[in-house]
């Protein structure tokens, strides 16, 4: 499907970008979209920071050659689009508990997305940036910025947040900051639900390039995934 770009902002390493599709797309937070340039074979796969209708908004961390290409992007420029794949928050968390939600860089984008959707299920958030760049495009309540309370995300929950008994953890971020999570809290009798990323070529568990081993055999990230309870999941695998 196309979509045509209504609005970028960008700094060096960030895009918040901004389309319209052609007809109205579901998307629950949690799920993803195969985005790509018109000339591009294979798109990638990035999680929805807000919709209402057929807007969407997505932010992107600038890293490789296809980010690089969305981000000389400009108003009217078309995209391809399809989705929505993955199996969303809402569809595999216990909901009746309340969420800290913990977001690392452009990992806060599907949290951002669930807190607006499900803020009856939402307890707290901290959504991580390194440096205070993002600030530039993107300034919303939750948001931590390391160099400027001189902690990282793990410090500033454990120093300034009072768990409860009804808490869980709805965590999205790189594999590093997830093994991190999943280590700090071992001892912890606490349910954390991660959204794991992945290379992917299909997005619907044909291309088998995003295995992940859990308890119950080998899944694909983009099609049993991208939530799994961190306890099922073997993540030194």
């Amino acid at each position: 499907m196309n979509c045509i770009v209504k609005d970028i902002k960008k700094t060096e390493n960030y895009i918040l970008l901004t389309v319209e599709t052609e007809k109205e797309i579901l998307i629950e937070p949690g799920q993803f979209v195969m985005l790509k340039p018109k000339y591009y074979d294979f798109g990638k796969p990035f999680s929805v920071i807000f919709q209402e209708g057929k807007i969407i908004k997505f932010l992107i961390a600038v890293v490789g050659e296809l980010t690089t290409e969305l981000k000389m992007l400009k108003e009217n420029d078309e995209l391809d689009i399809r989705g929505a794949y993955g199996i969303p928050f809402i569809n595999k968390i216990d909901k009746s508990k309340k969420y800290i939600l913990l977001g690392g860089d452009c990992g806060s984008a599907p949290l951002i997305h669930f807190s607006e959707k499900y803020p009856h299920l939402v307890d707290k958030k901290i959504y991580g940036y390194a440096t205070s760049e993002i600030r530039k495009i993107f300034n919303i309540k939750g948001l931590h910025i390391d160099e400027e309370e001189k902690m990282n995300l793990i410090e500033k929950l454990f120093k300034d947040i009072k768990f409860e008994n009804n808490n869980a953890f709805l965590v999205c971020g790189s594999m590093d900051m997830i093994k991190s999570i999943k280590k700090a809290f071992s001892l912890y009798n606490v349910k954390i639900y991660a959204s794991l990323e992945a290379i992917m070529g299909c997005g619907i568990g044909i291309c088998k390039g995003c295995p992940v081993k859990t308890k119950n055999g080998i899944k694909m990230i983009c099609k049993d995934g991208p939530i799994f309870d961190l306890s099922e999941v073997n993540l030194e695998w």
